[in-house]
């Protein structure tokens, strides 16, 4: 009589590579994760430097209007030919490129803006343009082609407002006794400087006018 052999399957080798195949799988999935959590911190981390440079530069970068003066041709003109506005940056301030400012002014009843820097080389104002004058610059920051201003550096800008001039040559706008003057500076990085008086209610035989302060 043959004996019967009893074939038993051994399922523990099988359990064991399943189980290894889940903790790979994991391992990998992890390791994935990680990554992508490395990737958006770093890109977070850089977004976040830049932010804290263009806020610490909106912040520290403010302009100071000292003064501003209107400049009439004779003692019997009744309008202003030119405006001065002296200005200083702030204490602390960041470097100013008044090349990228933008200037606008009004009289109540006319608003002129977009007002830039005159980057030819004839120092004239006119219709579109305004100049900057050194006055103060210890440093050397400042040049014709590259206006840069920062702490204690002292300029002036010059806007040409003669009413009665051809209207390519300057701003046709007018300041008569009495009228609303409104001034806006704006930087390419920091607050805007707004200036709102009234001019003098008559301007004698002066040929120049204190506006401001």
């Amino acid at each position: 009589m043959k004996k019967t052999k009893t074939l038993f399957r051994n399922e523990d080798g099988a359990v064991g590579i399943g189980t290894l195949i889940i903790f790979i799988a994991m391992v990998l999935v992890a390791a994935v994760a990680a990554g992508v959590l490395i990737s958006t911190s770093g890109t977070l981390q850089q977004k976040a430097q830049t932010t804290g440079t263009e806020t610490i530069a909106e912040i520290s970068s403010n302009l100071m209007v000292d003064t501003i003066v209107g400049e009439k041709s004779s003692s019997t003109a009744l309008n202003f030919t030119h405006i001065n506005i002296t200005i200083s940056p702030n204490a602390g301030s960041a470097k100013i490129d008044l090349s990228q400012m933008i200037i606008k002014v009004s009289n109540g009843t006319r608003m002129v803006d977009n007002l830039v820097y005159n980057t030819t080389t004839d120092g004239i104002a006119d219709n579109e343009t305004f100049i900057v004058t050194e006055l103060r610059d210890e440093d050397g920051s400042f040049t014709e082609a590259t206006p840069v201003i920062n702490t204690g550096d002292l300029v002036y800008i010059t806007l040409k407002v003669d009413p009665l001039a051809d209207a390519n040559d300057s701003i046709c706008i007018d300041f008569p006794a009495r009228r609303p003057f409104h001034l806006e500076l704006i930087p390419e990085f920091g607050a805007t400087a707004i200036i709102d008086t009234t001019t003098p209610s008559t301007y004698g035989v002066d040929t120049i006018i204190s506006l401001y302060p």
